[in-house]
């Protein structure tokens, strides 16, 4: 396997996989109040979060940000909590897209900082750390983007087959959320 085949799956197994379930749940919340119409809202969405992660991440690579590793894994829950919590408090679909764009941004710098150390003894020793860091972000947009339409699909099924309305199957997932992080809180 060459290097970028190595990092490129990596990004992707850092989203898709069970042990990825913040990253999981953070992209559950923020994507379930799109439609299967809404999809290039999407990929800004997903870019979005894909550059503040990577940019997070090549600041502690290269020693710029020192974190608190049980800090940032707070946090992370946090960022999942506060945006599951605002498809529940806002329903106005322009509103909550807008601070999902936001949230988008600003809560990827804190979960690219819970993937840094790990990053940082994958890479140890080479000097070269910019295209493997930017091989593993084409991982991570990539995965993203998979998760982000299986969902927008499961949402959209699920709508077609739920007898409320959509605003409150929302609400239902999202409380399901709230539910699994206040868990992990305690």
């Amino acid at each position: 396997m060459n290097d970028f085949q190595l990092y490129f799956k990596l990004g992707l197994t850092h989203i898709l996989s069970w042990s990825s379930v913040d990253h999981i749940l953070f992209l559950l919340a923020l994507i379930l109040v799109f439609s299967l119409s809404d999809w290039r809202k999407l990929l800004t969405l997903v870019s979005l979060f894909t550059l503040a992660h990577t940019t997070s991440l090549i600041l502690s690579v290269y020693g710029v940000l020192h974190v608190n590793e049980a800090l940032i894994e707070t946090l992370i829950l946090w960022t999942i909590l506060i945006t599951a919590l605002s498809n529940i408090m806002f329903n106005n679909h322009k509103s909550i897209i807008k601070i999902h764009y936001y949230f988008s941004f600003f809560f990827g710098l804190i979960h690219g900082l819970g993937f840094a150390s790990d990053f940082k003894m994958m890479i140890a020793g080479q000097s070269a750390k910019l295209l493997p860091l930017l091989e593993f972000a084409l991982g991570i947009e990539t995965a993203q983007i998979i998760l982000g339409v299986w969902i927008l699909i499961l949402m959209g099924l699920l709508s077609r087959i739920w007898t409320k309305n959509t605003r409150e199957l929302i609400i239902l997932v999202s409380g399901i959320i709230i539910g699994y992080v206040l868990a992990l809180l305690n």
